[in-house]
């Protein structure tokens, strides 16, 4: 349950005659849900749902009557009040809405909260879990009957789908936002976001005609993230997770993925990347999860967070603008998109013809380990791109190539067909130029189709962590080309 929006209708109701728009609870609660869609429609709906149910199993008004649609012509509850009501006993919706009964609980509300005393007894509660006593540990019994419900769609008018809904709420639902806030109090500012979210957007059959549907989710996630980082959609998670191919409590670093997210496809490509692997998934199976207790399982959420709170902390700084550590990072390498900020000409440059020691040897030996360097750092790069895409055969098949071939990596895309990738390294940053032998340009032609130039840029060599971005297909039209040596040749004469 959201207790924002809890304490914004029992506010609203203890104003006379108010009532509060869909649109401004969205807002006032800072929800980010999209009410022009039908999802963001149904995410409300479950968030008004939850309070009013709340309420109910404490014997209070539905106070979510307090929110009416704003249209002047509808001026009444959404379909989902009175799914709700009927859902909990108060009778047919038809009849319901025939006697106004969303307006009838409104006014009980107005009466129950305006009245001091309950007011002052009942406004401030520990509303995650309904109680401040330890709850008893997740059973064998609750997470069968969340194996049972998983992925089923949900009919609030049949009794036997509210009772398990209302069952995983009260089990593994509640306990697993009890265990987000036990973590939270061991942790100095930290807050955790266990709304209790216990269905998804999906489809079934209604007469042979798919229409959509609140499908039970398998999984229990609750998020933890630092005070200062709410609404950056990067936290830790922790969960039951019933789905056969995982039957394990879930502990990870993940970032929002879905619609509602306020992360771009580029942002979260680059947590994927900055996300070390062994803070992506952990498990524990049910059988050794029951077979500890409340201590044992917020240890190891606690530790999980503490071992990997400078890399969580790096990973969230990137994602909104910041300078990525490579010393937090080693053995990465990152994407980047293609700086359009280039040059329109060529910069000249003026000859001083100035005398300059240079050691060839080193320098060339320097060249030679930062070249060797990227085409490795590609090499990795590439091979769990295809493995993360499920191509191992693929994955295999990447390699480094002989000198001369016109290029430095042979690598794939999902579909099979051939990657010719020319690495180009630098400790520099995204601009600094370099440079193409006449045997690589020749090649890229040949290949302009599977060509690409993986620039890397902010080369660290302690660390071997670097960024990069692509030059792909028709290089000549994307680069400006300055010829700097010349092959002579005797002419006849």
């Amino acid at each position: 349950m959201n207790p924002k929006v809890r304490e914004y209708l029992i506010n609203a109701a203890r104003t006379k005659d108010k009532f509060v728009f869909y649109s401004d609870v969205v807002k006032d609660c800072n929800l980010g849900f999209d009410l022009s869609n039908e999802y963001g429609q149904h995410q409300l709906s479950i968030t008004l749902g939850e309070v009013s149910e709340f309420e109910h199993q404490h014997k209070r008004p539905l106070v979510s009557a307090l929110a009416i649609y704003k249209n002047e012509k509808i001026n009444d509850h959404g379909d989902g009040f009175y799914k709700l009501a009927q859902s909990l006993g108060k009778g047919k919706i038809k009849q319901l809405r025939e006697d106004l009964y969303a307006f009838e609980e409104a006014n009980a509300s107005r009466i129950f909260w305006q009245n001091e005393e309950n007011y002052n007894q009942f406004f401030k509660l520990d509303i995650t879990t309904g109680t401040s006593e330890e709850p008893v540990f997740f059973t064998q019994e609750e997470i069968d009957f969340f194996k049972e419900w998983q992925y089923k769609s949900y009919d609030p008018k049949q009794s036997e789908h509210v009772n398990a809904k209302n069952k995983l709420m009260n089990t593994v639902w509640n306990k697993s936002i009890y265990l987000g806030n036990q973590v939270v109090k061991r942790l100095a500012g930290f807050q955790s976001d266990g709304k209790r979210y216990w269905s998804q957007r999906g489809w079934t059959k209604n007469d042979g005609i798919n229409i959509q549907a609140a499908i039970f989710k398998p999984y229990t996630w609750i998020k933890i993230y630092r005070d200062t980082d709410k609404g950056k959609d990067v936290f830790f998670t922790f969960g039951i997770d019933v789905h056969p191919s995982t039957n394990a409590f879930v502990y990870k670093i993940d970032c929002q993925r879905t619609r509602d997210s306020k992360l771009s496809n580029k942002q979260i490509q680059l947590a994927d990347a900055l996300i070390p692997q062994s803070a992506k998934w952990n498990t524990i199976p049910f059988d050794k999860l029951l077979a500890g207790n409340w201590t044992s399982l917020i240890d190891v959420c606690v530790e999980f967070i503490r071992d990997n709170l400078e890399r969580y902390d790096a990973t969230v700084d990137a994602l909104w603008g910041a300078d990525i550590p490579s010393q937090l990072f080693k053995d990465t390498l990152i994407c980047r998109d293609k700086p359009k900020d280039g040059k329109s000409d060529i910069p000249q440059t003026p000859k001083t013809f100035e005398g300059v020691d240079v050691d060839f040897v080193q320098k060339a030996k320097d060249q030679k380990d930062l070249g060797d360097a990227g085409e490795g750092l590609v090499k990795q790069y590439e091979i769990a791109e295809l493995n993360l895409k499920g191509k191992t055969d693929l994955a295999d098949l990447v390699d480094i190539v002989k000198d001369g071939m016109g290029y430095d990596v042979l690598s794939y895309d999902e579909f099979g067909n051939e990657k010719y990738i020319e690495v180009k390294t630098t400790t520099g940053n995204e601009y600094a130029p370099f440079y193409l032998s006449d045997n690589e340009i020749e090649f890229s032609k040949f290949r302009k189709g599977k060509y690409h130039i993986y620039r890397i840029f902010k080369y660290d060599a302690e660390s071997n962590f670097g960024e990069f971005y692509k030059i792909s297909g028709d290089i000549e039209s994307q680069l400006l080309f300055k010829p700097i040596s010349y092959q002579v040749f005797l002419k006849k004469e």
